[in-house]
């Protein structure tokens, strides 16, 4: 089994690889061969839809880069991570949340990502209030 640090890296190294070969061997050290990508643009399933889905952003978003921005938080088979898109000149354009599920060899057997942070709690709604009933 992979440590997570690795396939995180390789994970990692995959949004920024364009050359398909080189990103193809990065996803075969991190992904799972059926492994399932989900965020709120896109839904793909395979090594190879999620590499078509990596050559869809470079050529959408010319030279941004995707980077993984903290150290994974794992417990059982999921982990959660987050990570940053940067525009040339490394201006930040979005962050958001990563949740993977691992299979039993540590490759990302299906990840679902979010853009940006979830909303704070209304005042009226926050937990604090919500103990005090």
């Amino acid at each position: 089994m992979k440590s997570l640090d690795t396939i995180l890296t390789a994970y990692g190294a995959a949004w920024h690889e364009r050359d398909p070969q080189k990103r193809m061997a990065y996803l075969e050290t991190c992904w799972a061969e059926d492994g399932r990508y989900v965020d709120p643009n896109g839904d793909v399933d395979g090594r190879d839809g999620l590499a078509a889905y990596m050559d869809a952003f470079h050529e959408q978003a010319k030279g941004a880069k995707i980077i993984v921005t903290s150290q994974p938080n794992p417990h059982h088979e999921v982990a959660h991570f987050t990570w940053a898109m940067a525009a040339v000149g490394g201006i930040p354009l979005l962050k958001g949340h990563d949740f993977a599920t691992l299979d039993q060899d540590g490759r990302i057997v299906q990840l679902v990502g979010f853009f940006g942070d979830p909303e704070p709690l209304d005042k009226r709604k926050g937990l604090l209030n919500w103990l005090k009933r």
